[in-house]
């Protein structure tokens, strides 16, 4: 029954308290400030920055020199991020106020006492100090008293438990940051009880709940309330029954320490976002006002006018560029290396050249061929390779990467193993023909980057290859 009872509580408080949140959030304030991100200094004084409406009130039309300002109403105030719903007021406003201060909750209880106790239902008090983690997680060390009427026949005592404990409040819903959740554990002494063979007894408490908080001041000070299951954990022995299984009520208040956590504010009235001089939002050393390349990453080495340097003038920042120092006009790529003029695989038969090759180009070594299921070069291939080293010492400026690929028979552990075979005797063969080892580096893809459809005896042709890819 008492379970009942609790699962009914807390299902129904859980269906009010969003509702209830939206009901009593403040209407929003209207602001005129184009981005709701903006970062705001306090509005110059101006005549203009009333309402039209409060201006008409505050100077008769026949007095041009009338201060304006002076009866018009106060502009209405609002966060800069209003536009964000996880920092606005409202649903979550209690939460946001409190920011990441410590806080205390001095609480009163009302306990629905478990029927086996042989008591009356209780009353007393509760005092947690607590620490915001974030806007989800808070942890609490708390303290409590329950008071409790005996109601044997004949009996005018009562029963007393008191003790301590560590709790944990998580907010897990972003657009209701005041709805929380609550679990604890305490340790505490029970005196007194009808019944107990020693009148008293230690035990173990565990609760978990719901609870909801309601913002009253902007100071963060806010109502909290809040509804437990409680399970009283003891030797049997010690007080007649296993356990005993409360329901238990605190309301209170949530109290923030230190200062107040005052958001920046925005005149509605303002027709522009003022920035103060002297801002440097992106922290790269040049002012917002003078800053042409606003959001430069951390770490960017920038010029005066807050733009990350690019020296050889090739439109890649020296951050990015792979290949620093490109003649004036040449075309590069996005690392900044020239862009390949005339680089190609050459037809069959034909001799290759790596004129025009630049970094990140590749070049597929067609008629390079391998006995079947081997690394070892057929004769054919031998010859290929002849040319190939001819071109690297043309070009010794360059280095390459000798990739080996397969079609998609076998296992993938099998054509990974035979394509980095395969790939390595290429670059075994180029190093015979008196090609530096630092130029070249040999790796196997396996079946993983086909050219064309492995369904299909020309497809997997094709997918079988030896290519030569151009690197920085």
């Amino acid at each position: 029954m008492l379970r009942s009872a609790l699962l009914s509580s807390l299902m129904a408080l859980t269906a009010a308290l969003p509702a209830f949140a939206q009901d009593n959030a403040p209407p929003p304030a209207v602001s005129d400030v184009g981005s709701p991100g903006a970062t705001v200094a306090e509005p110059a004084p101006s005549s203009d920055a009333a309402p039209p409406a409060a201006a008409a009130d505050a100077a008769p039309p026949s007095d041009p020199m009338a201060d304006s300002s002076s009866e018009a109403p106060p502009p209405s105030m609002t966060s800069v991020n209003g536009g964000d719903s996880e920092n606005a007021g409202g649903a979550h406003g209690a939460n946001n106020a409190i920011g990441r201060r410590f806080y205390i909750a001095p609480m009163g209880s009302y306990v629905f006492a478990d029927k086996s106790r042989d008591t009356d239902d209780g009353y007393g008090g509760a005092l947690a100090l607590g620490k915001k983690l974030g806007a989800a997680f808070a942890v609490e060390a708390s303290g409590y008293y329950n008071r409790f009427s005996d109601n044997l026949p004949g009996g005018n005592g009562a029963a007393e438990t008191f003790g301590g404990g560590l709790s944990l409040l998580l907010s897990p819903l972003p657009r209701f940051r005041d709805v929380y959740l609550i679990a604890n554990g305490q340790y505490g002494v029970t005196k007194n009880l009808p019944g107990a063979p020693d009148n008293s007894y230690n035990s173990w408490l565990y609760g978990a709940g719901l609870g909801y908080l309601l913002q009253l001041t902007d100071g963060g000070t806010a109502l909290r309330a809040e509804a437990l299951y409680r399970v009283d954990d003891h030797k049997q022995d010690d007080a007649g029954q296993k356990n005993f299984e409360d329901v238990m009520f605190n309301i209170g208040l949530m109290i923030p320490l230190g200062g107040d956590k005052k958001p920046e504010v925005t005149d509605s009235t303002t027709p522009a976002a003022v920035v103060p001089l002297g801002a440097d939002d992106d922290n790269d050393g040049v002012p917002n006002e003078t800053d042409q390349c606003p959001g430069t990453p951390p770490g960017a080495i920038v010029n005066a006018q807050g733009c990350e340097n690019d020296e050889d003038g090739d439109g890649v920042v020296d951050r990015l560029d792979r290949c620093p120092g490109t003649p004036a006009g040449t075309a590069v790529n996005e690392e900044g290396c020239p862009v390949a003029k005339g680089c190609k695989t050459p037809a069959p038969g034909e001799a290759i050249t790596l004129e025009g090759c630049a970094a990140g180009d590749t070049v597929v070594l067609q008629g390079v061929t391998f006995e079947f299921d081997q690394s070892r070069l057929t004769p054919n291939a031998k010859v290929i390779l002849d040319g190939v080293g001819d071109a690297l010492v043309a070009r010794p400026e360059i280095k390459v990467e000798v990739g080996g690929h397969t079609d998609a028979k076998g296992s993938d552990e099998y054509n990974l193993k035979l394509s980095e075979g395969r790939a390595r005797s290429v670059e075994q063969y180029l190093i015979g023909r008196g090609i530096d080892t630092g130029r070249m580096s040999a790796k196997g893809y396996g079946e993983s980057m086909p050219v064309a459809d492995n369904e299909t005896d020309e497809g997997r042709e094709l997918n079988r290859r030896v290519e030569l890819k151009i690197v920085p």
